[in-house]
């Protein structure tokens, strides 16, 4: 009996140390992603003006890459290929017209739930995953109840943030996005349609012309049709398109930014601490006070002993946007360092973007690589470090980081990174095998 018992308490120590090590074996994932943020703003990628002390902590504790590239200038295919591993217009997440991001939360497109995001393929390996930000990749399909293209829909447990984008329009007193679109089909045909009476008043008090008073009174009720829609635009704009949710639920509209960044982080703590389970949680950022925001969770998990066994990324979208230019006159902008460009175009100021990985004892600390890499290789390395195999039915574009990050190659796996703005290809960047 003694000997049974004591077979039995081997047994259970085996099987429990097994069990250590593979829950040990198994990272915890932070995805840090700024909006708009360009290579120039963080102090340790050469910024002299801004103090960014915890996203410099994150660079002296990890792997800076130097020549991170984002798949797209624009935030929803650069996002799209970001989950995907794949470039945006594999997904159809690249519009042929100018406009290559949603707008309007009642827009019927989105991320097609055919694509595998790396929340999804990590929900399946047993993790739990939280979006906690920014989303911008679609919400509904056919009605507002659907949610097909929701965060929910594509393989996160838990959601709190904006569905669609950070416009200024949501800001009172910031100006809009939609000026030049303003002009074109509002002051323009106004114009136009104060030129038409004029020349009419003019011609029929010089009995040139008969004039009905019918004809006034459409041009007229036109121009008051023109300035109604208008001021109907304006008033219901922000409180339709910029509000606050909580997996399905709407729990602030309009949203209001006082303390926005605070108040998601803290979610983004609590979300870590109540976990047992293996996580992976992305934390797109949405306003200023990012150094402050990822110093946050930094400390979070020290303070839960998570750190060594926590995978941390700190990225942006794509360039700063350095051509939006607010009420007064002034550049919103950022800086992209010594780059050409900014958002929304494929000079390199509008895809070369921060990249910093650190993961204590397996990453090496202090680390600069400055082979061409990907936003879309997050997506494969996350895969391979859970062991979980890469979808063989689609082309996955991404490559595993970590060889490169370890110091097991020189050289980037990407012989060939494609560069597309919406639909359009506009260059193609060559790291030849046999060169230097």
């Amino acid at each position: 009996m003694a000997y049974d018992c004591m077979r039995i308490c081997v047994l259970l120590m085996l099987l429990l140390g097994e069990a250590q090590s593979h829950t040990a074996s198994r990272p915890n994932f932070v995805l840090l992603m700024a909006d708009d943020l360009g290579i120039g703003d963080p102090g340790c990628y050469g910024n002299k003006t801004l103090r960014t002390p915890n996203i410099d902590r994150l660079a002296e504790g990890g792997v800076k890459l130097t020549h991170h590239l984002a798949a797209s200038p624009l935030c929803t295919p650069s996002r799209a290929a970001f989950m995907t591993g794949r470039y945006p217009i594999r997904s159809g997440m690249a519009s042929q017209s100018i406009m290559g991001v949603f707008i309007f939360s009642a827009s019927s497109g989105g991320l097609p739930t055919s694509e595998i995001t790396f929340a999804k393929l990590l929900k399946n390996q047993g993790y739990s995953t939280a979006l906690i930000g920014k989303w911008h990749l679609g919400t509904n399909c056919h009605n507002k109840t659907d949610f097909c293209h929701h965060p929910l829909s594509h393989g996160f447990d838990y959601f709190h943030g904006i569905p669609v984008t950070n416009l200024r329009d949501c800001k009172p007193g910031e100006g809009s996005v939609f000026t030049r679109a303003i002009r074109a089909l509002v002051f323009i045909p106004l114009q136009i349609i104060a030129i038409m009476l004029l020349t009419l008043v003019v011609v029929k008090c010089l009995g040139l012309v008969r004039v009905p008073p019918g004809v006034f009174l459409c041009l007229l009720c036109l121009a008051a049709m023109i300035l109604g829609l208008l001021v109907c635009f304006l008033h219901y704009f922000r409180p339709l398109n910029c509000f606050l949710m909580r997996n399905h639920e709407i729990t602030q509209q309009p949203i209001s930014y006082d303390n926005l960044t605070q108040r998601l982080t803290a979610d983004a703590a609590q979300f870590i601490r109540r976990l047992v389970s293996p996580f992976i949680g992305m934390l797109p950022v949405l306003t200023t006070g990012l150094s402050h925001w990822s110093g946050q969770i930094l400390n979070v998990l020290a303070e839960l002993n998570l750190a060594n066994n926590t995978l941390v990324y700190f990225t942006s979208d794509q360039g700063a946007h350095v051509e939006e230019v607010d009420t007064k006159g002034e550049v919103h902008g950022g800086s992209n360092g010594i780059y050409k460009g900014g958002k929304a175009n494929n000079w390199e100021g509008g895809i070369r973007i921060p990249g910093i990985l650190r993961w204590p004892g397996v990453i090496q600390a202090g680390l600069e690589v400055g082979e061409p890499t990907s936003n879309m290789d997050i997506f494969p390395t996350v895969a391979n470090l859970v062991g979980s195999p890469l979808p063989e039915d689609r082309i996955i574009d991404g490559r595993d980081l970590m060889p490169l990050l370890q110091g097991k190659t020189q050289l980037s796996d990407h012989e060939f990174l494609f560069h597309y703005c919406n639909f359009y290809l506009n260059a193609v960047r060559w790291r030849p095998r046999n060169s230097e």
